[in-house]
């Protein structure tokens, strides 16, 4: 018993593959109530960054992001660009990714997703854990939906 316990924990500490992507937001619906939960072990995430700047912008957002494992590389987005990525929570909820952001002459690095961040993640159901970042003139806001109908501003420049 204790070698099936120590495999299957093993299989979920190795599912924390990652997985990213450039492309554009897919839309989603979601009208069903929220469910209260706490993250675990093999829970799924897909994190989403988005160019809301300015129309008027002459600078494009660039960042680089990563974890202990991972190293997602340099994204350059233009206005509404989305670059995103899933991955697993591993086995001790120490899933951390960071992200440096430069645009124009700021330049911040922030935690986009760790276990106390992805309460804002959880969706409408169990399979549909989303953490959208929105990155705007004033700030960084969260939602947990694509097209995002409310957020929260989390950060600053």
């Amino acid at each position: 018993m204790k070698i099936i316990l120590v495999l299957f924990l093993l299989a979920l500490y190795l599912n924390h593959s990652i997985k990213a992507i450039s492309s554009p937001i897919r839309k989603s619906l979601r009208t069903e109530k929220k469910i209260e939960r706490k993250a675990f072990p093999g829970q799924e995430y897909e994190v989403h960054i988005v160019n809301k700047l300015p129309i008027n912008s002459t600078s494009p957002l660039y960042i680089h992001c990563a974890s202990k494992d991972d190293d997602l590389g340099n994204h350059t987005l233009n206005l509404n660009d989305d670059f995103n990525w899933s991955f697993a929570m591993n086995y001790g909820l120490s899933t951390m990714f960071f992200c440096r952001f430069k645009w124009e002459s700021k330049n911040q690095a922030y935690e986009v997703f760790n276990k106390h961040l992805a309460f804002y993640c959880e969706g409408y159901s169990e399979d549909e854990d989303i953490c959208l970042w929105s990155v705007k003139e004033d700030g960084f806001y969260i939602s947990n939906e694509i097209p995002p109908s409310s957020s929260t501003h989390l950060y600053r420049w």
